[in-house]
């Protein structure tokens, strides 16, 4: 099996995260169209605490990582 980069898994978790946490709005507003409108807020708190855990989530297997950030 191959392994990711660790400065390379740090760095693609990290674009998403901030992706996700910068576009929060726009993902809670398309969700009040369709569901409770938490959807935004709700990803946003589980990438700030993705981005809390980053070194440890750099360090992992890329599958244990996106298990991990996805439960986050």
């Amino acid at each position: 099996m191959r392994t990711m980069d660790q400065n390379l898994q740090r760095e693609l978790i990290t674009a998403v995260a901030t992706s996700v946490i910068a576009n929060a709005e726009e993902l809670t507003s398309l969700d009040q169209a369709i569901g409770d409108g938490d959807h935004g807020i709700n990803m946003k708190r589980g990438f700030e605490a993705v981005l809390t855990d980053i070194d440890g989530l750099a360090t992992r297997p890329l599958p244990d990582a996106l298990q991990a950030i996805g439960m986050a």
